[in-house]
């Protein structure tokens, strides 16, 4: 009996373990809300994607668009020749012969709906680009490229999804400079984030890497450190 009683209280509980018990609860429930925070992030970052012009016909000193999606390109080149602005910066890599000819396409396009104010030549003399190869080199080169030719303010053009994460890197790089969202989308109707797989995916992997920036910036480091992590989100 001595022994059974003793091998009982080898087993009884410490404040110790008790004490362990509940910092696990606490960090359990910790963990829970901020994922619970995390989602419902998500859900909001969602909701509040811009998918128009907000400032359509207004006039800026430039428009920057930001290469990936073909109509990213058109679209911008198409605004360009509204006259609403004097120069044109395309930032990114985009095989440079192809690139050239969806210039030429888009700008003939124009001229033949006679959509075009002012020659094709000197519409193209004022076009300029880039060799950015992410978000973070886009707001570099063309923050460098805003310095050099004395822009005050951008019409920034990119996809709907990624205009987010953009803006916030063209604010950290060029604070005094005024910019209109321009938001690109690829239909009429504003589409479906939910209900589509891909594009769901897509939201999800730039939320992220929004939520990235956003902390990096913060932090007062520097954007380049997080190149690396994007790439893998």
């Amino acid at each position: 009996m001595e022994v059974v009683e003793k091998y009982k209280e080898g087993f009884k509980p410490t404040n110790n373990t008790f004490l362990n018990e509940e910092r696990s609860k606490k960090i359990i429930l910790i963990l829970f809300a901020l994922f619970f925070v995390y989602i419902i992030g998500f859900f909001i970052f969602a909701y509040n994607l811009n998918f128009k012009d907000t400032s359509p016909n207004e006039p800026t000193d430039a428009i920057i668009v930001l290469t990936g999606e073909q109509k990213r390109i058109t679209d911008s080149i198409k605004e360009f020749a509204n006259g609403n602005a004097k120069k044109l910066f395309i930032s990114g890599i985009y095989k440079q012969s192809s690139l050239e000819k969806l210039i030429d396409k888009t700008i003939n396009d124009l001229q033949k709906g006679k959509l075009l104010k002012t020659s094709k030549d000197n519409l193209k003399s004022r076009i300029f680009m880039g060799r950015a190869e992410n978000t973070i080199e886009n707001g570099l080169e063309s923050a460098n490229w805003i310095k050099r030719n004395n822009i005050e303010s951008i019409r920034l053009m990119t996809s709907y999804y990624h205009m987010p994460r953009s803006k916030l890197i063209f604010e950290k790089y060029i604070p005094h400079i005024r910019i209109i969202e321009h938001p690109i989308t690829f239909s009429e109707q504003k589409p479906s984030i939910l209900s589509n797989k891909q594009l769901l995916k897509l939201t999800f992997s730039e939320y992220n890497k929004y939520i990235l920036t956003y902390l990096w910036n913060k932090a007062g480091f520097e954007s380049t450190f997080i190149l690396k992590i994007q790439e893998n989100l």
